[in-house]
């Protein structure tokens, strides 16, 4: 049977399982087997109001005397919920044929996905219908989807990743605009797996679009993004509901507007933007060692190319990403002065710098990064896009120990383990003063520290307003992903607001403090940050001088 018609039958049988019985206002009201309830997305405008709803009785469901909060409703009958809100639940029941059903119905003001399709590590064929709150009836779509990630893949973990694929009904890719998101057909759904807010990289990721330099070739292409964006969702796959996701864009050429391969007249392939993913911790990844590569081959030294993939372009091209990551092994040091900013993307670096620093990205200094090049045929220079950056704002890749000061504690000393970043910080004087002037203008505005803290709070609570957080919380509780612990979103809140003003404390006095501040009396100094005395006590808070300054020949505190 072909791929078409595999997915005509699925979508005819998907249709019949997630069937709606009734719909309120013209929604479908989607049904949770696991937990014997039902939802509803409805527009954010009408939570703490009186909302009245129509119900619409489908024929086909066979439900007779229906009863919402016991009163008995019929077909074109109108119910009143007062005080609309999230949290709130509502019994339902209904009789079909001799039998009883029954549950809570609840709402939601998230956007609502439901996939159909037997999952596997390989793309399966699959149905999606994606309920938005403003809107009455759902898109439907239909393509593959596959479970993604090889840390979520591992024993005892439960919320899985996936990554989907749109097509339409012959099974040629399909573009289509989710949420307000990119046109495509490459989907992500990233489900937080062991984060207890389940937020961090969907915010981080948001984070990276409002404080990074564009990359260098952004005048070519000013709609490039060395981030993916995301929507909240409330997903459901096969009739169980699975919790809060984060439907996200994919990381690609498409993302960052990297230059087309091309094909002359004689059939060869042209190599032009060019974009690898670094997967594994090693000696390329870090940017440390080198070796030969092999150009017929996915991976090299920890990097696998993703564009052109090989099954588009054979063989591949390793040689800009070897020629960068050999300088920074074997360039010495007065050479690498003059000739890094040729390589490297310094701007973009300056700010990646920043970023591990204040999120403390323990997962994301030489692994889980893409690395692109605009067009090697014009410039060889390389450049980032972020990735995976949930293990940050003291969170860890596992809940057990549970958050290890010694890792993820906010005074922690991060080791950035990577080479060029390394390099660059320490051999070369003007980006170094960059990097601090940089950070300590950032913190003024998009890294001031209320400004950052409530961006993760307020999509925290969010997802308590919409509810989600309760369901979350129901669905997820004590799971293994979780280290055994609950989800407690005032506790989580609390200890992000408490992380995140120690962690740039702690940054302001240490990692990105002057280098040297001027004397401006006989017992006062002068600094960005502030007016000190010659005790270490800041004027305006006693906020004390970062260790490793001291006086010299009474002009000047000099970094130790």
């Amino acid at each position: 049977m072909s791929r078409t018609w595999l997915h005509i039958l699925l979508l005819a049988v998907c249709c019949l399982q997630g069937q709606a019985q009734l719909r309120l206002n013209g929604k479908d009201i989607i049904r949770d087997d696991l937990a014997e309830q039902w939802l509803c997305t409805v527009p954010d405008s009408v939570f703490g109001t009186d909302y009245e709803t129509i119900v619409t009785l489908l024929p086909e469901s066979g439900w007779t005397d229906i009863r919402v909060d016991g009163v008995t409703v019929a077909d074109g009958q109108s119910i009143w919920f007062a005080q609309l809100d999230g949290t709130t639940p509502h019994s339902l029941t209904a009789h079909v044929g001799d039998s009883t059903v029954s549950g809570t119905l609840l709402f939601s003001c998230l956007p609502l996905l439901e996939v159909n399709a037997t999952l596997s590590e390989n793309y399966q064929p699959a149905t999606f219908r994606l309920y938005h709150p403003d809107s009455i009836t759902p898109l439907a779509l239909q393509g593959r989807i596959k479970w993604r990630g090889r840390t979520t893949m591992m024993a005892g973990r439960h919320k899985h990743n996936f990554h989907f694929k749109l097509e339409d009904e012959h099974g040629a890719k399909l573009n289509k605009r989710l949420l307000g998101l990119r046109d495509d057909n490459s989907w992500l759904l990233d489900a937080g797996q062991t984060d207890l807010s389940r937020i961090r990289n969907h915010v981080a990721h948001e984070l990276w679009l409002d404080m990074a330099a564009k990359p260098y070739y952004s005048d070519l292409e000013p709609k490039a993004r060395a981030a993916c964006r995301g929507e909240l969702i409330e997903l459901f796959v096969n009739g169980q509901y699975e919790g809060i996701y984060t439907l996200m864009e994919a990381m690609d050429r498409k993302q960052l507007k990297l230059a087309k391969y091309e094909t002359d007249s004689t059939g060869t392939n042209i190599i032009h933007g060019q974009l690898w993913k670094a997967i594994d911790y090693s000696k390329g990844t870090t940017f440390t060692g080198y070796g030969d590569y092999d150009n017929t081959s996915t991976t090299w030294l920890g990097f696998e190319t993703k564009y052109p993939e090989l099954e588009e372009v054979s063989p591949t091209d390793y040689s800009v990403l070897y020629d960068a990551v050999n300088l920074a092994v074997t360039c010495y040091d007065s050479k690498w002065r003059r000739v890094a900013q040729d390589y490297y993307d310094l701007p973009v670096m300056r700010d990646y710098y920043i970023l591990l620093q204040v999120l403390l990205a323990i997962d994301n200094t030489n692994k889980n990064i893409y690395w692109a090049v605009y067009d090697k045929q014009v410039d060889k220079k390389i450049t980032l896009a972020v990735w995976d950056l949930d293990c940050t704002v003291g969170q860890d890749w596992t809940n057990y120990p549970f958050r290890p000061e010694n890792r993820v504690g906010p005074e922690h000393k991060m080791s950035i383990a990577n080479n060029v970043l390394g390099r660059l910080n320490l051999l070369i004087t003007d980006f170094h003063d960059d990097l601090v002037s940089h950070y300590q203008e950032l913190r003024k505005g998009v890294l001031h520290t209320d400004s950052i803290t409530q961006r993760y709070l307020d999509h925290i609570d969010c997802l308590i307003h919409a509810g989600a957080a309760a369901r979350e919380s129901a669905r997820w509780d004590g799971d293994s992903d979780l280290g055994g612990h609950s989800l407690d979103w005032e506790a989580e809140k609390a200890y992000i607001a408490d992380w995140l003003k120690r962690r740039l404390r702690y940054l302001d006095m240490n990692i990105f403090a002057p280098a040297a501040i001027d004397i401006i009396a006989d017992d006062t100094a002068n600094v960005t940050t502030g007016t000190y005395n010659l005790m270490g006590q800041r004027m305006s808070d006693d906020r004390p001088l970062p260790p490793g300054f001291y006086v010299r020949n009474g002009k000047k505190m000099i970094k130790y």
